[in-house]
């Protein structure tokens, strides 16, 4: 069997990522080593150091950047100076001579907790979910036919590199990721039968969503002309190594990547460089226009965000997927 295309992506970014580790730890070692061979004995001691610094920055997950553009992970709350470095103080960030503020760091994804945006009350919002549910679970019982217009996978963000950074960059930085990413989506298609619940979210599940109000930041739906338009923005999972389909918030209505799909294929040598990936769902949103007389979805708009997370490196890459699809009864 053919492997899934963002299964494909999935595991070429995990690829890359542990790559960059080894490619970097070895240029620098190999480097060092050839010019410590061509000085004399006090250089030699020099180099030497550099390759102990170089080896205790990685397996510690800090680059030792300060001022060439380094990253700082000083994990919980802290105030620290960076001179042209990036300053990451984990939960809280207290401004520093150029670190910046704490809202300047906020992760991909943390809204920091369920906020109403005031598009609708709990109780209409509810009422929206409701009618959202009802007419995506339709497509799964009773379409004929999903046409997908197609699936883009893109970056949504800003990424993190750690003390990859000068590799990342080497290799094409944010340019390159997008680039990989956008050559890795997926084109037109069209599903019947059993391929629409293999395909058409949520992937391989009978149903379309399990979304409550809890779930959703926000709920609009307007009618004009005989046609409702719903629209739903989940509210941010934030990460994790154990994620569920229909658990959490974004996995009870999208084609969400699970992290078990990075590690379970990352070697277990390549794991105590890399460590185990972890995901977050930031607020993803989902767009319906439904037949207002049948109630039959016409078309199906998905924004899906996921960041993979591998903190043993300190890399953060947010992504995105949009998918388009047109249904048929």
């Amino acid at each position: 069997m053919k492997m899934a295309p963002i299964k494909k992506l999935v595991l070429c970014i995990a690829a890359v990522s542990v790559a960059m580790t080894i490619v970097s730890t070895n240029i620098i070692t190999s480097v060092l080593t050839l010019k410590a061979a061509q000085n004399n004995a006090a250089k030699e001691q020099a180099y030497a150091q550099q390759v102990q610094q170089h080896n205790n920055s990685y397996s510690n997950g800090v680059s030792n950047g300060g001022n060439n553009g380094g990253y700082v992970n000083n994990g919980g709350s802290n105030s620290g100076t960076a001179n042209n470095g990036t300053v990451d103080n984990g939960a809280t960030n207290n401004a520093g001579n150029g670190g910046g503020s704490a809202a300047d760091k906020t992760p991909a994804g943390d809204n920091g907790g369920y906020q109403d945006s005031g598009s609708a009350n709990n109780s209409d919002k509810a009422a929206i979910v409701e009618e959202f549910n009802k007419a995506v679970n339709s497509v799964k019982t009773n379409a004929t036919t999903v046409e997908q217009k197609g699936v883009t996978n893109y970056l949504a963000g800003q990424t993190e590199t750690g003390g990859l950074n000068s590799i990342y960059k080497m290799l094409g930085g944010d340019d390159w990721l997008d680039g990989m990413l956008r050559d890795n989506s997926q084109g037109a298609a069209t599903y019947t039968g059993a391929d629409i619940t293999a395909k058409f979210p949520v992937e391989g599940q009978t149903w379309s969503s399990k979304l409550t109000a809890a779930d959703v930041k926000e709920a609009t739906r307007t009618e004009e002309n005989g046609v409702i338009t719903i629209t739903i923005v989940t509210i941010a999972d934030e990460k994790s190594e154990n994620v569920k389909i229909g658990e959490g918030h974004a996995p009870k209505a999208f084609n969400v990547v699970l992290p078990n799909v990075v590690n379970d294929n990352i070697p277990g040598a390549a794991k105590s460089l890399a460590g185990t990936a972890s995901m977050a769902y930031p607020e993803s949103t989902a767009k319906i226009t439904v037949d207002a007389k049948t109630g039959n979805v016409i078309t199906a708009d998905y924004d899906m965000k996921w960041t993979i997370n591998f903190d043993k490196m300190s890399v953060v890459l947010p992504l995105g997927t949009k998918a388009e699809y047109t249904v048929k009864y």
